[in-house]
């Protein structure tokens, strides 16, 4: 016990973590993104896309036009499982996993589903579900491949 004490008295122990450093990368961002980092660090982005997944579950394929673009059940539900597991990682304080998960499963999301999202006619929500992954790659790609070490 007094090792303990010895070394909080003397500062040669580790000091406690703040909420906005995260131990696995130092460099912080200048610039515009250096507002938006905090976000690219935090659950917020991919919780909100995670809930959009999954109040899109919800609507029924008969309630739909035959002609409007809409992604498969088991895609939206799946992709909201996805988004939220990676806000979890993100809550925990892996900040380089957790947006690592989020800009490769929103990239996935574009790739399979960008062109007939945007094609019209167009449903309000499956454009919000294609502009949200956009917003979250865009975000999360920031923070994952440029200023991770």
């Amino acid at each position: 016990m007094s090792d303990r004490s010895s070394s909080k008295s003397t500062g040669s122990g580790p000091k406690p973590l703040t909420s906005t450093e995260d131990p696995l990368n130092n460099s912080t961002a200048k610039g515009v993104f250096a507002h938006l980092q905090p976000y690219a660090r935090s659950k917020g982005p991919a919780l909100t896309l995670s809930t959009l997944f999954a109040l899109s579950a919800a609507v029924p394929h008969t309630v739909l036009r035959p002609s409007v673009y809409f992604p498969q059940y088991v895609q939206r539900v799946g992709f909201s499982l996805v988004f939220g597991g990676a806000a979890y990682v993100l809550a925990t304080g892996d900040s380089r996993n957790g947006s690592g998960i989020v800009t490769a499963w929103s990239l996935t999301y574009l790739f399979l589903h960008l062109r007939r999202s945007i094609k019209p006619p167009h449903h309000p929500l499956t454009l919000a579900m294609t502009g949200g992954a956009t917003v979250c790659a865009g975000l999360y790609g920031t923070e994952y491949f440029m200023y991770q070490t």
